[in-house]
């Protein structure tokens, strides 16, 4: 009667996250929880993509793997493409053959940040990386396959575990007593395991879906979410707010301080991104739009500060 639920991507920060998390939530009517990393489902080679479908036979599949090297994509453009774009097409084509729900996550990075007030899904995309461009591709490749597949736009993610600007900066501060910071590329800090949540969230939608056509309740009923799934639509998905990375650095590193994970306080100085010699071209503005998610989902993204402060309250220098 429970739904199968395939997780892929999950050694890297997010994919770990939602493994986590699909552990206590919505087990009642999850039968079975599969989460696969690089190791089992390795998106240069599609073919495992396929075999891993077929041997699981999920109802739900939440797509956590992703090429995320915004600078190395510039020399390895070719490799962000397989990952990002033709290996989420792949795995389009397979999930429609099989019937199952396809939760996808996209980025930021897709939009130029030219615009002046918060993106919204339907504003034209215009990326300015290699990256970005790989993360536009796969939405395209989901756009002509079809099917039964929904897309969460994020950015500027972070967890206890995993790579993530936040640990970079105290990382550094534990070793120079002068940071460099660009204050004029503005977005909002998002926690994976809001992010997690959405996911699930969609695994919930399909359980509840079956009990209801058996004339039931599920188990774990919850009355605001959708009545089905949103297929074919791409939903922002990011923290309410928004900052500068030389904002969100110095909080950071404020907390870091006051828990004992930096031994001082470093003198974080902000400047310009054309100083700071990037290979990779970023959008000056990249802050989302959440009115579509929060009238779907019913859900208030969480502060971007308030994020940040309960990742500093639980963060240990052993995860750094």
């Amino acid at each position: 009667m429970g739904i199968r639920v395939l997780v892929l991507g999950a050694q890297g920060q997010l994919g770990y996250v939602l493994g986590q998390h699909a552990k206590p939530a919505l087990m009642e009517t999850m039968s079975d929880c599969v989460c696969y990393g690089r190791d089992k489902v390795d998106f240069t080679r599609p073919e495992q993509i396929v075999a891993a479908l077929k041997d699981v036979r999920p109802d739900v599949v939440i797509n956590a793997a992703a090429y995320t090297a915004v600078e190395k994509a510039e020399q390895e453009p070719q490799l962000a493409s397989q990952i990002n774009g033709k290996a989420v097409g792949v795995l389009a084509e397979q999930c429609k053959k099989q019937g199952a729900v396809l939760v996808h996550y996209s980025t930021d990075y897709v939009f130029d940040g030219t615009a002046n007030r918060p993106y919204r899904e339907n504003d034209p995309i215009n990326p300015l990386s290699v990256y970005g461009r790989s993360k536009a591709e796969g939405e395209q490749y989901l756009q002509e396959v079809g099917g039964n597949w929904l897309v969460f736009r994020t950015g500027w993610v972070y967890a206890q575990r995993g790579g993530n600007f936040c640990k970079t900066m105290i990382k550094l501060a534990q070793q120079r007593p002068e940071l460099k910071v660009v204050n004029d590329q503005r977005g909002a800090p998002t926690p994976a395991a809001w992010l997690a949540e959405l996911g699930l969230t969609v695994a919930g939608v399909v359980a509840q879906s079956r009990y209801r056509a058996l004339g039931k309740l599920a188990p774990t009923f919850l009355p605001d979410y959708p009545a089905e799934v949103p297929a074919g639509e791409i939903f922002h998905a990011s923290a309410a707010g928004e900052t500068t990375w030389h904002e969100y650095a110095t909080l950071a590193l404020e907390l870091a301080v006051k828990k004992g994970l930096v031994a001082n306080m470093p003198a974080v100085l902000p400047v310009p991104t054309s100083s700071m010699n990037f290979a990779a071209a970023r959008p000056a503005y990249s802050v989302l739009d959440n009115a579509k998610l929060r009238d779907a989902f019913r859900v208030n993204p969480p502060d971007w500060a308030k994020g940040v402060r309960n990742l500093l309250a639980t963060l240990e220098a052993g995860q750094l």
